[in-house]
Formats: structure tokens, C-alpha cells, sequence
């Protein structure tokens, strides 16, 4: 039990230092840039050299108290650093909500127009590939949603094509079947749906760290590209995991519903008998 803890104990430590940390410090880097460099002397790298030696150099009778300093500061960076590791994956739900949609005040207008260009052109595709039966066009379909689109982004109606498709197909509201179904899946099943769900939260934090390097763009332009490419890869990985997760509820559901009809199948307990259990479990209490 003390090696699998103590083993448990470096994974958190390693998976902690990985996803809050080290972003943290890359965040912390960037930001000393920005505010010594600002925009009028963006390219000016000379400066910036000179001003990170000049925590590092100095007189003889200096280096102790240069040492402190740094060691102070290396310190300090470490809390500071998860700090904003912690605030980016706070921000990954609005993300989520931004690259999921529908989108609230004052985007709602907008949010409404992309969801209408979405379903008229998911109408055509699917009406066409009804007359000809032709692959091509389901596949053109399918590839602007599984569904009649709801959401103004690929991605919302995405996680949102598994309650829909299986209510189709089992006549189930998956929000309620969820839960009791989720306590039958074996652990394995269970374990691979939370590292896919894990990877899309994941990928979803990766666009908070885009917001919060923002105003730094703002401050100094070199961090836009920042910007733009954190959220490009945040985007792409959010489709990814979105595909994998998405597929696996519906796997789940495909495989183990029969289980959870089998569990609840009649007769069940009458209110009689539950309270009749309950009186028997509290032993007298």
C-alpha cells in the first residue's frame, strides 16, 4: 500500500507540474517580455538580455545577496505559475461554452444566423442524399453533422449527436440513463471513457491559456501569434477528443444498456416494501 501511494503520490506530482506548472512558466516568460519590451521596442532583445543577466550578474560583494534573489524568485515563479495553471483550466468551461455554442448576449444574434446556414445547408446535403442515395453526399452530411444541426459549431452538435441519435434509437434520455448506467460499466470501460472526457477537458484548458495570454498580445504584438496558434491547436484537439468521447458514449450505451434494463426490470420493489427496507437498515434507529 506505501509503494502504490508513494507511486500515486509522483504521477499527481509529475501530471501537476506538467499541466500547471510548466505552461505557468512559459506564461511567466512571455509576460517579463511583454512589460520590458512593450510594443515601441518589441525587437529590442539586446534589452531583454540585459535586463535577466542583471538578476543573475553583479559585483564580487554582490553575488550572495544576487543568489538569494534568484533562488526568491524561482520560488516564487513555482506557486505563481500553477496559479495560472489553475485560472486556465477555470476558463476552459467558458471555452468550452465559446467552441460548443449557443452562444449568450450579446453573440446570441449571430449565434442564431450560424446555426440557421448550418441547418440549411445540412437540409440540402441530407434531402439530396435521400433522392440519390448517393455515399458522397451522405458523407458531405455527415461531415456538417450527424444531426440536424442545433449549435452554430460542428463541435456542439457533435457532443450533443449522442442523446440525440440514441433517443432515435432506444427511445432513452441519455441524461437520465447516464448515471445508473455508468455505475454498471466495468471498471475498464469506465476508465477509457474519463481519459477520453480527460483529453477534451484538456484540450479545452488549452484555449483558456489563448485567453489568458490576450491581453499580453495587446501589450506586445509577438505574443498574438501566441494567441492564434494556442487556440488554432486547442480547437483542433477539442474536434478530435470530441469524436473519440462522443463515439465511446454511444459504444457504451450500444454494449451495456441491455444490463441496466435487465437490473431495472420488473417487478420492482412497492413503497411498501421500501419502507419496510428502510425500517430493517436502520435497525430500530
Amino acid at each position: 500500500m506505501t509503494g502504490f501511494l508513494a507511486e500515486l503520490g509522483r504521477k499527481l506530482a509529475e501530471r501537476w507540474f506538467t499541466l500547471l506548472v510548466l505552461p505557468g512558466l512559459a506564461y511567466l516568460l512571455v509576460a517579463a517580455a511583454a512589460f520590458k519590451l512593450g510594443q515601441r521596442d518589441w525587437h529590442d532583445w539586446h534589452a531583454l538580455w540585459n535586463g535577466f543577466a542583471a538578476l543573475t550578474e553583479g559585483d564580487a560583494d554582490r553575488q550572495d545577496a544576487l543568489a538569494v534573489r534568484a533562488v526568491l524568485l524561482v520560488l516564487a515563479a513555482v506557486p505563481v505559475s500553477a496559479a495560472l495553471g489553475v485560472v486556465a483550466q477555470a476558463l476552459a468551461g467558458p471555452v468550452e461554452r465559446a467552441l460548443c455554442g449557443p452562444w449568450p448576449h450579446p453573440f446570441a444574434g449571430l449565434s442564431a444566423r450560424r446555426t440557421r446556414r448550418r441547418a440549411d445547408a445540412w437540409s440540402t446535403e441530407d434531402t439530396a442524399y435521400r433522392e440519390h442515395r448517393d455515399p458522397e453526399r451522405a458523407a458531405r452530411r455527415n461531415a456538417l453533422s450527424l444531426i440536424p444541426p442545433e449549435h452554430p459549431t460542428h463541435l456542439g452538435d457533435r457532443l450533443r449527436a449522442p442523446a440525440v441519435r440514441l433517443r432515435q434509437e432506444y427511445g432513452i434520455d441519455l441524461a437520465t440513463v447516464w448515471p445508473r448506467l455508468w455505475l454498471l460499466l466495468p471498471a475498464a470501460t469506465r476508465d477509457t471513457l474519463t481519459e477520453a472526457r480527460t483529453r477534451l477537458d484538456t484540450a479545452f484548458a488549452l484555449g483558456g491559456w489563448a485567453v489568458l495570454y490576450l491581453p499580453l498580445a495587446l501589450y506586445w504584438w509577438p505574443a498574438a501569434p501566441v494567441v492564434l496558434v494556442t487556440a488554432l491547436v486547442s480547437r483542433r484537439r477539442a474536434a478530435i477528443a470530441a469524436d473519440v468521447y462522443a463515439d465511446l458514449v454511444e459504444a457504451a450505451v450500444d454494449l451495456h444498456l441491455d444490463r441496466l434494463h435487465s437490473r431495472l426490470a420488473e417487478p420492482r420493489p412497492s413503497p411498501q416494501q421500501g419502507r419496510a427496507l428502510t425500517e430493517r437498515l436502520r435497525r430500530g434507529l
